[in-house]
Order: structure tokens, then C-alpha cells, then sequence
């Protein structure tokens, strides 16, 4: 009984395997196209698996060569800012028309010897002084950037410009002394796993995430 069993498998194998030689003589133009077909696109398949990595790295360093500069930029902005208000701002156009329609001071600081006549001993003496002559102004836009510089489209992210940075500020306390601190990021970055920032609000720190 199990020779008659295995007999019959033999024979539907044997069957089968003469059905399938058949069918590719039968069809061996559309089999031929067919197998072509697949290993073009298993190809195409494989060539774009290595391939998008390598482009999207490509355009990931693109895109944030332009992000880090712009950074860079909020960050000379604020300092400015800083220097003339004391503080940070949370604010793109308030920090915008500053670096628009503000302006620096320029002055000559130098030490001299200053003539007195000292009551207590009664004679002329001298002690060293600082003079600060006052320049003129130069406009903080000019200072840091240049006339042709998009300064209005500050807080956009580039090279798209049409989402905003997200800019955060404020104080925070370190060792009992009130530091004015802010933040500047791309709230979408191409990378998700790689938000760029420059600042931070929780240490005093300026520096960007990448530097």
C-alpha cells in the first residue's frame, strides 16, 4: 500500500512537471518578457533602496547649510538686541525692525593721564583716566549684514521660506544671577531626527546644536 501511495505521487509529480515544460514551450516568448519584466523591476527596486539614503543625506546637508547660516544670523540679530535693550526677544518683528531702523554707537575709548590738585596732601597729581569720544552711528544692519541683505525674511526657514523659525526667550537663574537667554529652531526639520537650534532656554548657552 505505501509503494502504491508513493507510485502515485511520482506519477502527479511526473505529471505536473511535464505540464509545466509544456506551458514554458507553450509560452516561451511571454515567459521570456515576463522574467524580463520582473528582473527590471527588482532592479529598479534595488538601485532605488541605495540610492534614496545617499539623495536624502544629499539634500539634508543642502537645506542646512542654508538653516545654520540663517541661524547664525538670528543669533548676531539678538545679540544686538541684547546689547542695546538688555535682554532677548521673542519676537521676529519687533527683532526685525531693531536690526532695521537701529544703530550703534561708535566711540574711541583712551587711557591719558589726567592733572589734579590733591587737597589733602596739597600738591598736583595725576591719575590715569578714560576718555571716550563719542564717533558717530553706523547702522546695525549695515554692521552685520549688508544693505542688500533680505533682512525681512529673517525668520523664514531657507531655502523654502515659507515656514517659521520657532524663537523663544527669556531669563533664567544660574549661581543667583538672572541670565537672559533664547532659542531658535526649525520646528519641521527635513531630518526629524536632526532639528537644528541655536540657544537654548535652559542653559546660557549660544552655541548651535551642531556646533
Amino acid at each position: 500500500m505505501n509503494y502504491s501511495f508513493i507510485s502515485k505521487i511520482i506519477t502527479y509529480k511526473n505529471n505536473f512537471l511535464l505540464k509545466l515544460i509544456m506551458f514554458f514551450d507553450k509560452n516561451r516568448k511571454s515567459v521570456k518578457i515576463t522574467f524580463s519584466l520582473i528582473i527590471l523591476i527588482l532592479s529598479t527596486l534595488l538601485i532605488k533602496i541605495i540610492l534614496d539614503p545617499i539623495k536624502f543625506e544629499k539634500e539634508t546637508n543642502y537645506r542646512y547649510d542654508f538653516i545654520k547660516e540663517k541661524l547664525i544670523d538670528i543669533r548676531s540679530a539678538q545679540l544686538a538686541y541684547k546689547e542695546k535693550t538688555g535682554q532677548f526677544t521673542n519676537d521676529f518683528d519687533e527683532l526685525i525692525m531693531f536690526v532695521k531702523t537701529d544703530s550703534f554707537v561708535l566711540v574711541q575709548k583712551k587711557d591719558t593721564l589726567v592733572e589734579y590738585y590733591n587737597t589733602v596732601y596739597r600738591e598736583t597729581q595725576f591719575k590715569d583716566t578714560m576718555l571716550i569720544d563719542t564717533l558717530g552711528k553706523v547702522s546695525i544692519l549695515d554692521s552685520l549684514f549688508t544693505k542688500q541683505y533680505p533682512i525681512d525674511s529673517l525668520a523664514y526657514i531657507p531655502p523654502i521660506n515659507k515656514v517659521k523659525f520657532e524663537l523663544r526667550a527669556g531669563v533664567i537663574n544660574k549661581s543667583k544671577i538672572d541670565v537672559p537667554v533664547f532659542e531658535a529652531k526649525d520646528p519641521k526639520p527635513y531630518d526629524i531626527t536632526k532639528p537644528l537650534v541655536i540657544g537654548s532656554m535652559i542653559e546660557a548657552n549660544l552655541n548651535g546644536n551642531w556646533q
